[in-house]
């Protein structure tokens, strides 16, 4: 009777064990998939907000072809009411900080990351204004501004 009473306890505590593996396993998926979700949406409510605050400022970029000189942007009045383009340009700086800043986080996909910059490079390539003024606005330590560390510029990685 013996053997049967410890056997039967063994099997019990064998059971409890492998419900509890399950229980926490079951528990880990669950959470998982949550915080995958919960990244999913962080994502789309990043790339809703940037791509909104991209498309204000879209038309105004345009005009970048016209401006050779930081001095042409300050006196160029951007299509945005009550706004030159020299803000314009320092906003659409920050946006880029913004979207670096985040996919730093790893909150944005490498493929949202990828098309971003190339946008991005397509302006600092494009137009000499733009990088005339991001090399003024990053000279000595304001790159910082940008949540930049020295040596890092989002316009230059991929």
């Amino acid at each position: 009777m013996e053997i049967l009473e410890i056997s039967s306890k063994f099997t019990s505590t064998i059971a409890t064990i492998f419900a509890g593996l399950i229980a926490a396993y079951i528990a880990n998926k669950y959470q998982k998939n949550n915080l995958d979700l919960s990244r999913e949406k962080m994502e789309k409510d990043l790339f809703t907000e940037f791509n909104k605050r991209y498309d204000e400022l879209n038309d105004s970029l345009t005009l970048l072809s016209n401006i050779s000189s930081t001095e042409e942007l300050k006196a160029t009045e951007s299509l945005i009411e009550n706004k030159s383009m020299y803000n314009v340009l320092i906003d659409y700086f920050n946006l880029c900080a913004e979207q670096f800043y985040w996919k730093e986080k790893e909150r944005i996909s490498k493929e949202i990351w990828k098309s971003w910059n190339k946008g991005m490079k397509f302006y600092y390539d494009g137009y000499a204004v733009v990088r005339e003024l991001w090399e003024e606005e990053t000279k000595d330590e304001k790159y910082e501004s940008y949540y930049l560390k020295q040596g890092r510029d989002f316009f230059k990685e991929n």
